[in-house]
């Protein structure tokens, strides 16, 4: 299949990690992802189940959700990418590709995953994320990645 790019937006709140947290929920609700059903193994009951119950782990290992399932915990921004790693941009990074310091909705929108991804390099199994403003006030918070394989 090979690996897909996606991207979020959660409305904002200062943790990151349980933004991510919030976020990874709601879309494991929402069924829109790449499931073990898929490949005829039943329905995990969560988001728990599904990466803490080894029948899903070969199915993840090889596979993976194709979402911001498959990453699982918040990095700082000066950390190295790891697997199933969120790493929140650098201050330098957002203002370099953005042309501001605190970028928009519209501003993360107008971007495409090339370029996102080139902000940050990010390697497969893992994303980065930025605060997203409205009116210089934190609003959103942007989620983007690439998983799957």
């Amino acid at each position: 299949m090979g690996a897909s790019g996606w991207r979020y937006v959660a409305p904002y709140q200062e943790d990151l990690g349980a933004a991510l947290q919030a976020l990874r929920a709601a879309e494991f609700a929402s069924g829109d992802y790449c499931s073990p059903t898929e490949w005829g193994m039943p329905a995990p009951a969560s988001v728990d189940e599904l990466f803490e119950n080894e029948l899903y782990w070969e199915f993840l290992g090889t596979n993976g959700t194709h979402s911001v399932l498959d990453v699982g915990r918040v990095i700082s921004a000066d950390e190295d990418h790891g697997f199933g790693t969120l790493r929140p941009l650098a201050a330098s990074v957002i203002q370099a590709g953005f042309g501001t310091d605190k970028p928009s909705r519209a501003n993360f929108d107008a971007m495409d995953s090339e370029t996102l991804d080139a902000l940050d390099q990010v390697p497969r199994w893992s994303g980065c994320c930025i605060v997203l403003y409205k009116d210089g006030i934190p609003d959103e918070i942007a989620f983007w990645g690439v998983s799957g394989d």
